[in-house]
């Protein structure tokens, strides 16, 4: 009976171990593929217009080697006046198929972009190219943070910024991907120079930085964006 009663306790013990494990999504992208950073806000009441837009548009995306990541709900904005409700991740096999995407759906669905002016009250697209291989690990648990940086001049770099990334790796923060270089198609323009997702072991931990961050100067920075992400 005893021997009975301790293999039911190791049993629920090891259940409750796995379910309190927090949940991790991997994103892995090869060298030569594009992300896309989707941010999007959608107006209420149009369930039956998604369906149809993903019935219609989405077999010529997945055709073309779209494929779907985890992306984020954002719950929170702590700088800037982009204030979308969702981060959406995708990517494609390379960045001749990405921006042949932009004229074949066109042809196959000739009211796509008028579909998604009539769903989204904002969506903002930028897309990028790997340069090497990148793996991107999302743990549920911490607390994820997206920071867009528009710099005043191309040709100056940003002391600020460097000292933004130095700072996060002091207090402990972890950068999750470092964004550059990327594209904005016509009617979706987001475009800042910089894309960065972060991850800290908590709030508390992401406030102190920020406290910290706030005493730098500014120099060749335009406009910061910053989106907390669930």
């Amino acid at each position: 009976m005893m021997k009975r009663i301790l293999l039911l306790m190791l049993a629920l013990a090891w259940i409750g171990s796995v379910i309190g494990q927090s949940k991790i999504d991997t994103i892995t992208l090869k060298k030569g593929e594009v992300l896309d950073i989707l941010l999007l806000s959608q107006y209420p009441d149009k369930k039956a217009a998604l369906r149809s837009y993903f019935q219609t548009a989405s077999p010529v995306a997945k055709k073309m080697s779209y494929q779907p990541q985890p992306g984020f709900k954002i719950v929170d904005h702590s700088q800037g006046n982009h204030r979308p409700d969702l981060l959406i991740l995708g990517k494609w096999r390379d960045i001749e198929v990405r921006e042949a995407f932009l004229t074949q759906i066109v042809e196959e669905v000739a009211d796509f972009h008028e579909r998604r002016r009539d769903i989204w009250s904002y969506f903002g697209l930028q897309y990028f190219e790997m340069h090497e291989d990148v793996s991107m690990e999302i743990h549920r648990d911490h607390y994820q943070v997206a920071t867009a940086f528009w710099l005043e001049s191309d040709n100056q770099p940003s002391k600020f910024y460097e000292k933004w990334g130095n700072k996060v790796q002091a207090l402990g923060g972890d950068v999750l991907i470092e964004l550059k270089e990327g594209k904005s198609p016509a009617g979706y323009q987001y475009n800042p120079q910089f894309f960065v997702i972060t991850s800290w072991k908590s709030e508390a931990a992401f406030r102190d930085f920020q406290e910290k961050v706030q005493k730098l100067k500014r120099d060749n920075i335009q406009h910061v964006n910053e989106l907390i992400l669930q």
